[in-house]
């Protein structure tokens, strides 16, 4: 029967983390109505510790702010007697990690399905980048941590990007150690050793996503930051290379991404959105979410296309349940940039 919890039953452990656990629950609305979401809850010895009460909290404002069809949303936070939650969209689909896992096994990703989740993450970083404060100011906002764990297709074919909890804004919404790598490190760019960070390290991560859906290869099997460093000063071989069904123009694009120097990388993942978008489009490689959701229906598995949770911080799910919330949540004033990106 699931037990009750304010206005959620709550039901079986989806997940956890260092920081919190995730279970399945539904919202019972005031007019019966029942949806169902992903309710985080911060873990009880950590309640008493305001340092992590702070981030906690940080996490899910920053996540209500994020309003875009490729980034799982956040729907509500609060405090239950002494538990704090989130309540996340619940997404149904498998993790971008488990396509790449399948890929190193032989059943290789399509160029058409690894573009189109490429270029649908790269439209949810340009949103989340441009995203202003109400005051109008630059929020300022880095994930720091694309990776094929971050990314979930959903059954329906729309590729989320989730797990903002270690995102840094320039208001420092976020707070994480000084000076510590954040991400995973097959996927950090190499000016993280530098700690000269701006939002062109995601578009480097994105760069290492695309880079491996394409070529069914890890980049950069790494365990130590030195060696991570090092790799990446090294000559990346083109994606043509490794898979005759990429062509030179997917090669431009990607490698692009993946330049050493920030400064030769595309300067904003606006720009490298559209130069994907331009690409599927004049190259006939364009695809709409009911394609990929019938490639996924018709090559996974039915137990990878169970609901996962990549490691808990936030946000991974996918059901519009807005209207159940009376809660007032946080606002921005989008750019005509933003409004152009919003679906």
């Amino acid at each position: 029967m699931g037990e009750l919890f304010g206005p959620y039953r709550v039901y079986e452990q989806l997940g956890a983390g260092g920081m919190a656990t995730v279970h399945r629950a539904e919202l019972v609305a005031d007019d019966g109505e029942k949806q169902i979401v992903a309710l985080k809850c911060l873990l009880p010895e950590l309640s008493r510790n305001t340092s992590f009460v702070r981030r906690f909290i940080d996490e899910a404002r920053l996540g209500q702010k994020l309003r875009h069809a490729n980034i799982a949303k956040t729907f509500d936070v609060g405090k239950i007697d002494k538990t704090h939650y989130i309540a996340l969209e619940y997404v149904r689909g498998p993790t971008v990690q488990q396509l790449f896992m399948r890929a190193l096994q032989g059943k290789t990703m399509p160029v058409f399905i690894a573009l189109h989740i490429v270029t649908q993450t790269a439209r949810a970083l340009a949103y989340a980048h441009g995203l202003r404060e109400e005051t109008g100011r630059p929020l300022n906002l880095i994930h720091r941590d694309i990776a094929p764990s971050n990314i979930i297709v959903s059954d329906t074919g729309s590729t989320k990007l989730i797990d903002f909890g270690v995102a840094k804004t320039a208001s420092g919404h976020v707070r994480t150690a000084a000076g510590s790598i954040i991400g995973k490190l097959g996927y950090v760019a190499p000016e993280y050793l530098s700690g000269k960070l701006d939002a062109r390290v995601d578009i480097y991560s994105l760069g290492v996503v695309a880079y491996e859906l394409l070529t069914a290869r890890k980049l950069f099997d790494v365990d130590d930051v030195r060696t991570a460093h090092q790799l990446r000063s090294c000559e990346i071989e083109l994606p043509s290379k490794i898979n005759t069904c990429v062509s030179a123009g997917i090669d431009d694009i990607v490698m692009k991404a993946l330049a050493f120097d920030p400064d030769a990388r595309w300067q904003s993942a606006f720009d490298f959105y559209t130069a994907l978008s331009d690409f599927v489009h004049n190259t006939g490689l364009e695809v709409h979410d009911r394609d990929v959701a019938e490639w996924i229906g018709k090559e996974l598995d039915a137990q990878v296309s169970e609901p996962t949770l990549p490691p808990i911080r936030t946000s991974e799910f996918e059901i519009d349940i807005e209207a159940a919330f009376a809660r007032v949540r946080a606002k921005t004033h989008p750019s005509i940039q933003d409004e152009l990106l919003t679906g």
